[in-house]
């Protein structure tokens, strides 16, 4: 059976949804909190995208605005494990790419650990080019330092 898919922008209705997913996604101590999501939805230079079929959030993106300039930044892609491969990702990217061109927007960029390789081929297959290696970018309080590949596309 096909559902129907719908990529929109995110209100706080989606709160809760979006904290799930996200729990589901990353461990608790790297998982931003409800507070956080709550201020990324809410506040003026951010824009939530929610991928939806029915009441089901399969996953979201977070864009960050550069005040003053035309550069937005990713902070976070998360899809629903269950769901990956089906090019939900993918669906996220574009869906970002068309807001921010109407926005005048005319770069994204974007860090990623050195270790998430599904999401490094991802940003490749979107059009994304590695532009700088930041050493020990990412800290976890029981790892250590992770290394972080930054990442950009012109519009």
């Amino acid at each position: 059976m096909h559902q129907n898919t719908n990529i929109r922008i995110a209100s706080t209705d989606d709160l809760e949804r979006i904290v799930a997913l996200e729990n589901l996604c990353f461990p608790k101590e790297f998982a931003y909190t409800r507070r956080q999501f709550r201020y990324f939805l809410m506040k003026a230079n951010s824009t939530v995208l929610v991928e939806t079929t029915e009441m089901l959030i399969r996953g979201f993106i977070i864009i960050l605005y550069r005040r003053g300039t035309t550069v937005a930044g990713i902070e976070t892609i998360n899809v629903d494990p269950i769901h990956r491969k089906k090019g939900i990702g993918l669906q996220l990217l574009s869906a970002t790419e068309k807001l921010l061109r109407k926005k005048g927007i005319h770069k994204i960029r974007l860090e990623v650990s050195t270790t998430n390789h599904a999401a490094i081929k991802l940003y490749k297959n979107a059009g994304f080019k590695k532009i700088a290696l930041l050493k020990k970018y990412y800290y976890y309080d029981h790892e250590g330092s992770r290394d972080a590949i930054r990442m950009v596309k012109e519009l």
